[in-house]
């Protein structure tokens, strides 16, 4: 699989070992579109010290560089090489590392983000596609027959149970016609 290795720098930058940003990625441009710019103009961009080279010189005035287009592991092997060690100009992190660690950490750590979905940078606050139409009765079929036969998780079958449980009761105080007060 094909990456990029690619250099974000001022225009005064000549050394790509000690000067601006370097970063790996399978597609620089949007890379840069929504990787960095997007997450700077949202005022999410994790690396504080690329953010501020954004507000001083301006997303438009950095120089945004291609350096080399080859198979993944050669790219994390030649970021390593530029970004020995940590902080090395707008860098935070060791380079060559997927994705970057700017922490170190012990190696019993676990993300607490492993396993969370994130949601795509251009999808944050956009309704979902199908919230408030109607479905066709065809559509319901077939995302019924999809959803047959996959595992419910534990907190989805104590959910149901749950509700389940609640709603006997009801229907029990109500022949017994009396009202019972639940949570």
């Amino acid at each position: 699989m094909n990456a990029q290795v690619y250099w974000i720098r001022a225009q005064h930058h000549s050394d790509i070992t000690s000067e601006g940003y370097v970063g790996v990625s399978k597609n620089a441009s949007k890379r840069w579109l929504y990787g960095h710019n997007w997450a700077h103009r949202k005022g999410r961009h994790e690396n504080p010290r690329l953010a501020n080279a954004i507000s001083k010189y301006g997303w438009d005035n950095l120089i945004k560089t291609v350096v080399v287009i080859s198979d993944a592991d050669y790219c994390y092997e030649l970021e390593a090489k530029l970004r020995s060690s940590r902080e090395i100009g707008w860098n935070l992190a060791i380079g060559g590392g997927k994705p970057p660690i700017t922490r170190p950490r012990g190696a019993d750590y676990v993300s607490p983000l492993k396993g969370v979905s994130r949601p795509t940078p251009w999808l944050i606050g956009r309704p979902s596609g199908t919230a408030g139409k109607p479905v066709s009765e065809e559509t319901r079929a077939k995302l019924s027959a999809r959803k047959k036969g996959t595992k419910q998780t534990p907190e989805q079958i104590a959910k149901r149970v749950a509700s389940r449980r609640a709603t006997l009761e009801a229907q029990a105080a109500n022949r017994m016609n009396i009202s019972v007060y639940t949570r």
